[in-house]
């Protein structure tokens, strides 16, 4: 496989099952408390490891113990970090992630994360220039993604997961290559709000009017559309009983990556991407809920 450099977020996540969400000014218990690595970058990253892609993480932790645990995590997973720096006398990214019935809700503290400026990426330019493809997410500022897209456009493949979902300007967009945005998240690009599989096809070429090459919308338990190069398709999702879907956009957005970057077609990367995803949300956590290759292969 080729190398994929991530660039993008680590975080460390702090886990909390609970019965309901809270209302505003109530206190109520919680349960299964545990620290998980992750970040949408470091996770994205562990995920196309996993699959075997020679996978560098470029981004900043703080000089704590969590940045520490990350650094250590992400090597141990095989993500090369030596574009990962330590900033000194700053926290950690962190993200509070609150587990309801399978479902989630966070909150984000970038720390670190916010200080991954276009200035750090431009001493970095031959070695992204030189890989086979970037991964790019929106934890990061925007104006570094934006400088990375106009480096890379139209030189190395681009996978952007537009998440958190963040207004784009257009002309950035059309330097995209892979645009990976759940129904929600796409709904800020297109003004479509997703109700059918006959929304999110006609919301899907809005996206590649907008010069796009191959979005991808992920429907959650619906399914996937997507176009592979010749057409658009829709593909239904695999039934599994959801336990924590935390990492299940970055399991798949990483799994297709890699899977792309090996030489499959747009239609097999998706299909093992998607069994990647749904064997991700039927486990806690983010980077040790992703499977790794053998498993989507059996």
């Amino acid at each position: 496989m080729g190398k994929i450099i991530v660039l993008g977020s680590a975080n460390m996540d702090m886990v909390m099952r609970t019965s309901r969400v809270p209302e505003i000014g109530e206190t109520m218990r919680g349960e299964g408390f545990f620290l998980s690595p992750g970040g949408k970058g470091a996770n994205q990253a562990v995920a196309c490891a996993k699959m075997g892609a020679d996978t560098w993480f470029m981004g900043k932790v703080g000089d704590d113990l969590f940045g520490q645990s990350l650094l250590d995590g992400l090597a141990g997973y095989g993500v090369h970090t030596g574009y990962l720096k330590r900033e000194p006398g700053v926290t950690t990214g962190v993200a509070a992630i609150t587990v309801c019935n399978g479902n989630n809700s966070i909150i984000l503290d970038g720390g670190a994360n916010n200080l991954v400026t276009p200035e750090c990426i431009r001493g970095y330019e031959q070695e992204l220039l030189s890989a086979s493809a970037v991964m790019l997410q929106l934890e990061i500022p925007m104006e570094t993604v934006y400088e990375a897209v106009r480096l890379l456009k139209g030189k190395v493949p681009i996978f952007l997961n537009p998440a958190p979902a963040m207004p784009m300007d257009e002309e950035i967009l059309r330097g995209v290559d892979y645009f990976t945005p759940n129904e929600i998240e796409c709904r800020l690009y297109t003004n479509v709000e997703i109700h059918s599989v006959d929304d999110a096809i006609n919301a899907l070429n809005i996206l590649r009017n907008k010069g796009i090459r191959y979005p991808l919308i992920t429907l959650g338990e619906k399914g996937i559309v997507y176009f592979n190069g010749t057409e658009n398709v829709y593909k239904e999702a695999r039934k599994v009983e959801a336990i924590d879907t935390t990492a299940a956009g970055d399991t798949f957005s990483g799994t297709l990556a890699a899977m792309i970057i090996a030489g499959k077609s747009m239609d097999d990367a998706v299909d093992l991407a998607q069994r990647a995803s749904a064997i991700a949300v039927t486990r806690l956590g983010a980077q040790e809920a992703i499977p790794g290759v053998e498993e989507i292969s059996e």
